[in-house]
């Protein structure tokens, strides 16, 4: 997936420690990973055909959560290879009764890349209405849902689509009108210059009228700093004339 989903794939680092009794050295048992851990240490070293075989065969055996997990590994798996329509089908089979914001928002990215707009625009809608109803910390703040949904857009080259998703960012920072990268931080914003960086080929393939009021609105709104940035990036654009 997008740069948000490394979270999932983090571990905690456990360290041996070894414990002395009379003259002998008794090392401290080693934890033995389950098999979902050694699943997620096969993604992270993108092994991806082993982890869809292995988590295949997981998903046929145990309780419910854990098929679910190892479903999700064959999906997210599925999407790194770029087989985009084979995860849609995954996280299709996910979402069926899920509530998870982070759930929709993997079939959002699947099934936009697989180019199925449709699908798409509803997982959208229920990754909004999740995050909203009981998103966590552990969830991708919904500014920075339309950020990726943006990219995604752009990559398929659905311009127009994903301009919408970059003036749903613009409205957000001429409210806060800062763009200071620790204050967005904070707010779960994407950092201002990597959002104008990720929409400037957006920018040059819509109307030029279009491109120019969107820069002008945000020069009109936004601290020192954000105008002159919006000035020397301005410069950098080629419009579509």
């Amino acid at each position: 997936m997008f740069d948000f989903i490394k979270r999932l794939f983090k571990k905690e680092e456990i360290e041996s420690s070894e414990q002395f009794k009379e003259e002998a050295t008794i090392p401290e048992p080693v934890k033995e990973e389950s098999p979902l851990e050694y699943l997620w240490t096969k993604f992270r070293e993108k092994k991806f055909d082993e982890v869809i075989s292995e988590a295949s065969s997981i998903i046929e055996k145990n309780d419910e959560l854990t098929k679910k997990e190892a479903l999700k590994l064959v999906g997210l798996s599925y999407f790194r290879q770029g087989k985009y329509k084979l995860s849609e089908a995954v996280f299709i089979q996910l979402t069926e009764n899920s509530s998870s914001p982070g759930d929709w928002f993997n079939l959002l990215s699947c099934a936009t890349l697989n180019k199925n707009m449709e699908l798409s625009e509803k997982a959208l809608e229920k990754t909004i209405e999740f995050y909203s109803e009981h998103g966590t910390a552990e969830d991708l703040p919904i500014p920075q849902v339309f950020y990726y949904y943006m990219q995604a857009l752009r990559d398929i080259k659905e311009y127009q689509k994903a301009f919408v998703q970059l003036e749903k960012l613009k409205d957000i920072y001429c409210k806060l009108v800062i763009t200071d990268p620790t204050f967005l931080y904070i707010r779960g914003v994407p950092f201002f210059e990597h959002a104008m960086s990720a929409g400037k080929e957006i920018l040059e393939h819509i109307d030029k009228d279009q491109a120019q009021k969107f820069l002008s609105e945000l020069h009109s709104r936004l601290d020192e700093e954000g105008k002159e940035y919006i000035n020397n990036f301005e410069q950098t654009i080629n419009y579509n004339s």
